[in-house]
């Protein structure tokens, strides 16, 4: 396990690709579990639990259809991105606790909401980069193209997610 966590921070660091990955289903689902129990966590923090859980499985689900789509002419090459982007994110939410935290205090004077908004900012920008590096080594491509896919992922993501909590909280 310790190395797992080395090899997804060294991921994380743009050291490591997901090839440095074992092609393995039972850490695929692992990683799925771990993911969602964390992003589940982190949701809580901003949203009711419900909301949370159901926002999470949305965007575990929209991963999971996103890696298989871009992965199409290397399906080879799925389990290893897959895993090496549920144990990047959760490492990148574990860390952003500390960030997310204060955010939800509503009693937060308006330099530290501007504090921790960039900090935010700012891993939000760091799941983007090592969304790219991910995608471009999975598709034998350049770091510039994986980050453009990573941007549109990203974009993706947020205009499901929009949809999905405006239309929950609307009911």
């Amino acid at each position: 396990m310790p190395e797992l966590v080395k090899i997804l921070f060294n991921i994380c660091l743009l050291r490591k690709g997901p090839e440095d990955l074992p092609c393995d289903m039972p850490l695929m689902m692992f990683l799925v579990g771990v993911s969602l129990a964390v992003s589940v966590w982190l949701g809580t923090i901003i949203y009711d639990p419900s909301i949370a859980g159901l926002s999470s499985i949305t965007g575990l689900f929209f991963s999971f259809v996103f890696a298989k789509i871009l992965l199409l002419k290397n399906p080879e090459r799925f389990i290893q991105t897959f895993c090496a982007m549920m144990g990047t994110v959760t490492l990148i939410n574990l860390i952003s606790v500390p960030v997310v935290y204060p955010l939800s205090n509503e009693e937060l004077n308006e330099n530290l909401v501007l504090f921790f908004g960039l900090l935010s900012f700012a891993l939000f920008v760091w799941i983007i980069v090592v969304y790219g590096f991910i995608f471009s080594r999975a598709i034998a491509s350049t770091l510039a193209n994986g980050v453009a896919i990573s941007v549109g992922y990203a974009l993706l993501s947020i205009m499901i997610l929009q949809l999905f909590l405006s239309g929950r909280a609307a009911s």
